[in-house]
């Protein structure tokens, strides 16, 4: 990086730097983790010395775990070993106790939602592919208020179940689907996808229990 930190680099460049999909980068600076600015011509550019500091900060020791910290855990965590992710992805949430069956579930439940975010994604039966990811949602929902989690907890935890697909999706070294990366409306469909199966998780988990 330069002295002076006021080189403007690429969102291509600065995933690059961190480690992370150019998609994972584009969600950061949306949700303004790290502050980026437009282009006449509509592309992202990112200043070194901003980069620098968010580098800094994700250095440094959290503290209480508010949802803003769990957020920045998680992206410390993409940026300290995103090709290790899945191995190491240690939950910023409490530990609590599932049965094997639970865990297969989960899993199975994993590879259901990858499947239908594709498909939401290519165009295929779309109000289908929501349909059934809401159910998910639902489902997880329940899940986490039977189990006692914060609402905070629980959104974490979907965030992280969240990026592990994006990743999947978007990983080119894994070349599992014919989309195209490159299109900025996959983002939009797989922000939609999500947003309604979060919704309907959190729908879930603060319904009273009768």
């Amino acid at each position: 990086m330069t002295t002076t930190g006021s080189k403007l680099l690429s969102i291509t460049r600065v995933a690059k730097i961190l480690g992370a999909h150019p998609l994972t980068l584009r969600s950061w600076a949306e949700k303004g983790y790290i502050p980026h600015y437009k282009t006449p011509g509509g592309h992202r550019r990112f200043k070194e010395r901003d980069l620098e500091a968010f580098l800094s900060e994700m250095n440094q020791s959290g503290a209480t775990p508010t949802p803003e910290s769990l957020a920045h855990q998680a992206i410390q965590r993409e940026i300290s070993a995103p090709s290790a992710r899945k191995a190491m992805m240690a939950q910023p949430v409490r530990q609590i106790e599932i049965s094997r069956e639970q865990r297969n579930r989960m899993r199975s439940t994993g590879q259901q939602m990858l499947e239908l975010a594709i498909q939401y994604t290519s165009g295929n039966a779309t109000e289908l592919a929501l349909e059934q990811a809401r159910a998910i949602g639902l489902s997880y929902g329940k899940f986490s208020r039977q189990n006692e989690l914060s609402l905070s907890e629980t959104v974490a935890a979907f965030n992280f179940f969240r990026d592990t697909i994006v990743e999947a999706i978007f990983d080119p070294a894994a070349n599992a689907t014919d989309l195209d990366v490159s299109n900025p409306q996959l983002y939009h469909r797989l922000n939609h996808f999500f947003n309604d199966a979060l919704l309907a998780t959190i729908q879930a988990a603060e319904e009273k229990t009768k």
